[in-house]
């Protein structure tokens, strides 16, 4: 009976001893296995090489961004210049044709006539500045000849009045290149004043001389002046 109680306390013990070890065994073992996981996860978030990986995939994806940016730009840059052209072409289109639009309306005869006249008041007023304007602008709107050869006569008259005796020879000149003009004796008479005042006397003399056997309703006149000058 003593034998089978010390056989009895003999295995109790050796099978608590033996879940006592189980019991470390597996402890040991669960505790190893979540260390691991554990470390592995850190390991993973903290790895340079997972961090510039990610780097890299962000900066990729905004390289391409902007060169879609670039691109749509070049094309609208593209799209403006072609507009730009067709627009200067337009308008070089438009200066050209613009002259013959802005081109003034002829004078009429009434209106010529009044505007002669105003302009040949100014003249005897001595008003030679509003005298030329006048006669300048009907000979620039095309009036008819036979009031033309009179405003080139009567505007080289202003401009000798002004002293301005050069170009008044250039608008008596103008009267002569008329066909017909009951201007001329006068023109040619006045060119010999001309020269005459600026001191060129043989100029004048041939003037003179021209109208003395040119024009006999100018002759007399032309003898005086001629006189004058020996």
């Amino acid at each position: 009976m003593t034998k089978d109680l010390s056989r009895f306390r003999f295995l109790n013990a050796l099978s608590g001893a033996a879940a006592i070890v189980a019991l470390l065994f597996v402890g040991g073992g669960c505790g190893s296995s979540e260390q691991s996981v554990e470390e592995m996860e850190a390991a993973k978030a903290s790895s340079p090489t997972a961090t510039l990986e990610y780097r890299i995939d962000s900066l990729s994806s905004e390289n391409r961004r902007m060169k879609e940016q670039v691109n749509a730009m070049a094309a609208e840059n593209r799209s403006l210049t072609a507009k730009n052209a067709e627009l200067e072409t337009k308008l070089n289109e438009a200066a050209t044709a613009a002259p013959a639009a802005a081109a003034p309306a002829a004078t009429s005869p009434a209106d010529a006539t009044a505007e002669y006249s105003a302009a040949l008041a100014a003249f005897r007023k001595h008003d030679f500045n509003t005298a030329i304007q006048g006669f300048e602008s009907l000979i620039n709107a095309s009036v008819e000849e036979t009031l033309a050869d009179n405003c080139h006569y009567w505007l080289g008259e202003s401009l000798y009045g002004q002293k301005k005796y050069s170009e008044a020879i250039k608008q008596f000149n103008e009267v002569l290149k008329f066909k017909k003009s009951e201007k001329k004796a006068d023109a040619e008479l006045m060119i010999g004043n001309s020269y005459a005042a600026m001191g060129q006397k043989d100029q004048a003399k041939k003037a003179y001389d021209k109208v003395a056997n040119t024009y006999p309703s100018q002759a007399k006149k032309a003898q005086e002046k001629l006189a004058r000058l020996k």
